[in-house]
């Protein structure tokens, strides 16, 4: 996704530093069928396992695309996906072909968040997902505005930001530094982060450090966050406070599993 910068009062597109689409698009190599089943299974606890039936569904930084996959498997009638990485919208393409038999209905966009006219010409939809997406854009808060408007009244945000920590400040460096590395250091940067990163989740989860949730593997998992830059950040309170004022209700929150990682938000736009 994309971020902006100010320049007399034109906001201005700014690509993120990180490839995310190349990731997935190595990530896509090794996905199987379990882990579209994971991603079935991650939206089903998030929003109920028959809520997606004949519902619109847009996703917000599709990435790889295999929620936008999860989403038409699991019945919905409409499911888009967007991405400012073309690199992401060739990995959802090629998984769409392996993973859906009826492609009928979904669709893959290349294009901002941050650009209003391409968010307008999207329309409404029942459910929209942004999955740790909008905190890489360089304008999260801005980025949160645009996709909430989205949303059909009566319909539902799924939204995943990064926990304010107080290591964020810490962490942001670390990926500024990684996304200015030649090569051969952020492959240095990657394993030598790698035994800190196992144990602190295992001391967070007291699980096993390699066990994935949403279909997702370590390898890339680490990938993507030492190199997702822009990087923001928000405490709960925050955030609640922003989408009460936007016009939503909070139905569950679901905090992050380690100390920086995603606090999850489920929210519903007032029918009035």
């Amino acid at each position: 996704m994309s971020g902006y910068t100010r320049n007399n009062n034109v906001m201005m597109e700014q690509k993120p530093l990180f490839g995310f689409g190349r990731n997935w698009l190595s990530y896509s190599e090794i996905i199987d069928e379990s882990h579209v089943i994971q991603a079935e299974q991650s939206l089903g606890e998030l929003l109920g396992k028959d809520a997606l039936i004949n519902k619109s569904f847009l996703d917000i930084g599709c990435g790889s695309g295999i929620f936008s996959i999860a989403a038409k498997r699991m019945g919905a009638k409409e499911v888009i996906g967007i991405d400012i990485d073309p690199a992401s919208i060739e990995a959802s393409q090629i998984n769409a072909k392996r993973w859906l038999s009826d492609r009928q209905s979904l669709s893959f966009i290349e294009g901002s968040v941050l650009n209003e006219e391409t968010m307008n010409d999207l329309g409404l939809y029942d459910f929209v997902y942004a999955w740790g997406s909008l905190h890489h854009t360089g304008s999260m808060y801005k980025a949160i505005e645009l996709t909430a408007q989205r949303v059909k009244k009566g319909g539902c945000l799924i939204l995943a930001i990064y926990n304010r920590h107080i290591t964020s400040g810490i962490w942001r460096v670390i990926k500024r530094l990684y996304n200015a590395a030649p090569a051969i250091f952020q492959i240095i940067m990657l394993w030598s982060s790698m035994p800190v990163i196992l144990l602190a989740k295992w001391i967070a989860t007291r699980r096993h450090p390699f066990e994935m949730r949403r279909g997702m593997d370590f390898k890339h998992n680490l990938v993507d966050w030492l190199g997702g830059f822009p990087y923001e950040y928000a405490k709960v309170s925050t955030m609640m406070i922003y989408l009460k004022s936007l016009g939503f209700e909070i139905e569950r929150v679901i905090p992050a599993q380690v100390p920086t990682g995603c606090n999850e938000y489920i929210c519903r736009l007032a029918t009035k």
